[in-house]
């Protein structure tokens, strides 16, 4: 194929001179640092284009490798669009996928069939568990979970069994590599491999069967890579290995959107580089084609405080452009409200559809409030990369047990958790139970008390039976003098259920937060009298998790967290959240600089999916854990010059105060906006120490007081009555003695 048959001139007239500069650099090592909106994939598809019309590169020289197998769809459609022309030889994919169909070539060099299966997630743990059986570890006393964890993270590594044996310390590494080596004989017999075998065996092939390697590096003269900074340590020395010799590789990513570490993704990768490439060309992409200036320069006030990143600011050719606006609200329900009402707002004045608008959150669980908010609405949404909050399986689990204490005939609840988490009630058991429930015509659950009178079972799944019988009356005797939110605590503690989520996994916790925040919902019906509060409750839950008409492909606001909205972008972007503990995350806190500057990136990655209109939003008080904490503004709105933003005071809101600053105290981050738009908040009446009278609980001793946007709000321990908390404005207080 020669230059002027692919229209070489036609390929470069688009392009911005760095663009240019990218697209027509020589052979060799190219490092493209491609800011976010700046075009990274018309670079990348243009590059591949230009060497196969201007350089003579067959397709079939060529392997380009993605994260997505959409975005290896859309990167193929493009190229053959750009040429005009048939791509069908050269390999585009995913790792993984590149991974599985070298081994099924030449995988049987060390001993992978050819026909090998991949086991899923839901395979793999249950392999992980029949592995546990053999090497004798009772999984309740170490989580099937927790080990594939470990597993997973040694196979990233690239460490076997063996070597993960050898370098294996303290009680979880030695039994994780005990059952490992279990673990990898189960899939063996099984002619399988799990998601992680596609990197790790790739990888040994490559390097342990050297006719192999030199066999795809005579094959690709190029490697192209996208998505560089999240490669992990397999990818890395997968790529290394098939470039080393022709050395045409092309990599394109953003250090700045390097948010997956969890995942093993390593951001030396990209940052070094040029130290594993010296002559490596290097371009810098900094014109972006989506957002307004605004955004951009709020994106760069977060991130330039990040110390190891490459030099780069983005900026636009656009002029103008709407304020960033930062909301203070008291709560997550007030939160959701002030979303609603400017999309609202925005769709009645303006030209604005529902598909313009993206909520995006640190966690799942902050969904919940949202989802409500916008059912209650009538406003469709689309909820990307999870169910729905009431349709997870945690919160599915834990709403079935509460229906089968409301109702004990309720057959669907029943079967949901008799063996959740697992009591030794197995589908043997289970059919009996159906069995005797036909024949005498009762529910499965009514047939637990008459399993031992003729049921055909063994003393231990007799045994079981009876102990979940126990356990269920016992919580339905609870049911009738406890309100819904300690009712929910005692079923998730003694069911096993917090037990059986908190495994110490990234996964696990996710699931538990779930969990706390429907205890955090419940806690609207903590003072509804039993058993009637349970029942209000489960209503009004079914009503809120039936009303499912919306159609996920159909237009509706997207609702997202931070980590699965990379490569997307909306004309109004909402950012909830921004405080300590939830953004940055409880957990990048405990993890120091490193945490704290992915958690940083994150926000850029946020704030950079903005083209139009920027929200941030901060809580006075959020539900975090199952219980009402106060709120601090995070630290990243700190970094974030005061005008720069445009606050927007809902009526009656609470005060807007400074971000919190690691290590000193800082002057208020938005005084200006303060003083030019003054909070006007009630007198605060009560301060600690101070001892009052109520009528109902006596005499107490105020222990701190709070200003919230409903007045003051005040935690009293009452001498007898134990501790209160209580809305001045609502509570009959006095002066003790007064």
């Amino acid at each position: 194929m020669t230059a002027g048959s692919a229209g070489t001139d036609a390929l470069l007239a688009a392009l911005n001179p760095a663009q240019r500069e990218a697209v027509e650099a020589p052979d060799g090592p190219l490092l493209i640092f491609a800011g976010a909106g700046s075009g990274k994939t018309r670079v990348l598809t243009h590059r591949i284009a230009y060497v196969i019309a201007a350089r003579g590169v067959r397709p079939q020289e060529i392997l380009a490798v993605t994260f997505t197998n959409k975005a290896a769809k859309e990167m193929r459609g493009r190229v053959e669009k750009l040429l005009g022309s048939d791509i069908s030889g050269m390999w585009l994919g995913t790792f993984h996928s590149v991974g599985a169909r070298i081994l099924r070539r030449d995988g049987d060099a060390i001993g992978i069939p050819a026909n090998f299966v991949i086991y899923d997630e839901a395979d793999r743990l249950a392999a992980m568990r029949r592995a546990m059986q053999t090497t004798g570890v009772d999984a309740k006393h170490l989580a099937p979970t927790k080990v594939a964890h470990a597993v997973s993270a040694a196979k990233n590594e690239l460490l076997d069994a063996a070597a993960f044996a050898a370098r294996a310390s303290g009680y979880l590494e030695v039994e994780s590599a005990r059952i490992y080596r279990a673990y990898e004989a189960e899939l063996a017999a099984a002619g399988a491999l799990d998601f992680d075998d596609l990197l790790m065996r790739t990888v040994f092939l490559l390097r342990d069967v050297p006719p192999v390697l030199e066999h795809y590096r005579r094959r690709w003269s190029h490697l192209f890579v996208d998505e560089y900074q999240d490669t992990n340590h397999a990818q890395y020395l997968m790529v290394s290995l098939l470039a080393a010799t022709h050395r045409n590789l092309t990599v394109v990513g953003d250090d700045d959107q390097s948010v997956y570490r969890f995942r093993g993704a390593d951001i030396r990768n990209i940052l070094e580089f040029q130290k594993d490439f010296p002559d490596a060309h290097v371009v810098t992409l900094e014109q972006n084609y989506r957002s307004s200036q605004p955004i951009l320069d709020t994106a760069h006030a977060v991130i330039r405080v990040n110390q190891d990143r490459a030099a780069k600011r983005l900026w636009t050719e656009r002029g103008g452009g709407e304020p960033v606006r930062l909301i203070p609200v008291y709560d997550e329900q007030e939160e959701a409200l002030a979303v609603c009402g400017e999309i609202e707002r925005l769709i009645g004045n303006e030209s604005y559809s529902l598909s313009d608008f993206a909520v995006l959150y640190r966690t799942n669980a902050q969904s919940r409030a949202f989802e409500d908010v916008l059912l209650r609405r009538g406003i469709p949404y689309r909820l990307v990369g999870g169910l729905r909050f009431y349709e997870r399986k945690e919160v599915k689990d834990v709403l079935a047990y509460l229906r089968l204490v409301a109702n004990p005939r309720d057959p669907v609840a029943f079967g949901r958790i008799v063996n959740v988490p697992r009591r030794k009630i197995g589908d043997r058991s289970v059919a009996e139970l159906e069995r005797i429930a036909r024949k005498r015509k009762i529910s499965p659950f009514e047939a637990v008390l008459h399993v031992g009178e003729e049921a055909e079972l063994g003393p231990a799944a007799l045994q079981a039976l009876s102990g979940f019988g126990k356990l269920m009356a016992g919580l339905g005797e609870q049911s009738l003098r406890l309100p819904v939110p300690r009712l929910l605590e005692r079923v998730v503690e003694e069911t096993g259920y917090q037990s059986m989520l908190r495994d110490g996994t990234p996964e696990g916790e996710e699931r538990w937060a779930n969990v706390t925040e429907l205890v955090g919902y419940s806690e609207e019906y903590e003072d509804v009298p039993p058993p009637d509060g349970l029942h209000q409750f489960l209503e009004n839950v079914a009503l809120v998790s039936d009303v499912d008409s919306l159609d996920d492909t159909k237009s509706g606001v997207t609702l997202i967290t931070l980590h699965q909205v990379k490569g997307l972008e909306f004309p109004v972007v909402f950012l909830a959240g921004m405080e300590e503990g939830l953004l940055p995350h409880i957990r990048a806190l405990e993890e120091g600089d490193e945490g704290i500057a992915e958690e940083r990136r994150l926000v850029y990655v946020g704030v950079t999916r903005a083209q139009q209109r920027l929200y941030l939003l901060h809580a006075f008080r959020r539900h975090l854990y199952g219980s009402a904490q106060t709120a601090q503004a995070s630290r990243f709105l700190a970094d974030i010059p005061p005008e720069m933003l445009h606050v927007v005071r809902r009526p009656g809101g609470p005060p807007v105060t400074a971000p919190r600053q690691p290590g000193a105290v800082r002057e208020a981050v938005h005084a200006r906006a303060v003083r030019a738009n003054p909070v006007e908040i009630a007198p605060q009446r009560y301060l600690a120490g101070m001892r009052v009278e109520h009528p109902k609980y006596g005499t107490g001793t105020i222990l701190k007081s709070t200003m919230t946007r409903a007045g003051e709000e005040v935690v009293i321990r009452f001498d007898e009555a134990g501790m209160k908390i209580f809305a001045v404005a609502d509570a009959k207080l006095y002066p003790a003695g007064g």
